[in-house]
């Protein structure tokens, strides 16, 4: 069934969905904060961090909000975590039943909530989904197998994720534990900062089994501390993330 989606966001991680979404016969458009990027999207069908895709004729790249977001069923939050609180201050108005699914990741610095939070504050009435796992934007957009969890305490919410973007090339999980998720996507890049710091010093391989298994007991700590299951730290968004990360 066609849907018509909104994303917010032109990065690379934006306009890769888009584009395996636009291949599945949903209708795409994306907002973006630059009109140089909107323009390059729409006449050049490239997009700058994705040097190598042509984009397909069918997304449509816009500045206005509520060109982007007007008939849309679905939208993807795909911004900086540091502007998302920003940007639904600024989008909401248009936005009325449709499904939130967070594709960012990262905490709010002010308030250090995950994303979600910052959603549900924003749009206390919205259905929330979280997006992650183990995925390059530029695999994705050339259709490399990949398998990501969608998250969210909504059952229409996680079907309806599953059966829009899941195809033979990206697998979709479901989990109702969107806290750990938004967790695992965000503190294994504490960890991975730190792997790399170690390579780069030649610490060796019992360095890095130190860090990765107490960096991972840590996570899942914290995790559940802060609401989210343990077990989703070891999964796709957490420790399967991380070393997607590390061996690039």
């Amino acid at each position: 069934m066609t849907k018509n989606i909104c994303i917010i966001g032109s990065g690379s991680w934006g306009v890769a969905l888009g584009i395996h979404l636009s291949g599945l016969n949903n209708n795409v458009k994306i907002w973006s904060y630059s009109k140089e990027e909107a323009d390059m999207i729409n006449n050049q069908k490239r997009c700058k961090f994705l040097p190598n895709v042509i984009i397909p004729s069918s997304i449509i790249c816009t500045t206005d909000f509520q060109e982007a977001i007007q008939g849309s069923s679905m939208i993807l939050i795909v911004t900086p975590s540091k502007v998302v609180r920003e940007i639904l201050v600024k989008c909401k108005k248009y936005i009325t039943n449709q499904s939130i699914i967070i594709c960012s990741k990262g905490f709010e610095k002010n308030t250090l909530y995950t994303l979600n939070e910052v959603v549900e504050e924003e749009l206390p009435n919205s259905k929330i989904g979280g997006l992650s796992g183990p995925s390059h934007a530029e695999e994705v957009s050339m259709a490399i197998p990949t398998a990501l969890v969608i998250a969210s305490k909504h059952e229409d919410v996680l079907e309806d994720v599953q059966k829009t973007f899941m195809n033979e090339t990206l697998r979709i999980y479901k989990s109702y534990d969107i806290k750990g998720a938004e967790l695992g996507g965000a503190l294994k890049n504490i960890i991975a900062l730190c792997s790399g710091i170690a390579k780069a010093l030649e610490l060796g391989d019992n360095t890095f089994a130190a860090l990765l298994t107490r960096g991972l007991s840590e996570m899942a700590k914290l995790s559940i501390k802060m609401g989210g299951e343990p077990e989703t730290i070891y999964g796709l968004t957490g420790l399967r993330r991380f070393n997607s990360n590390l061996f690039k």
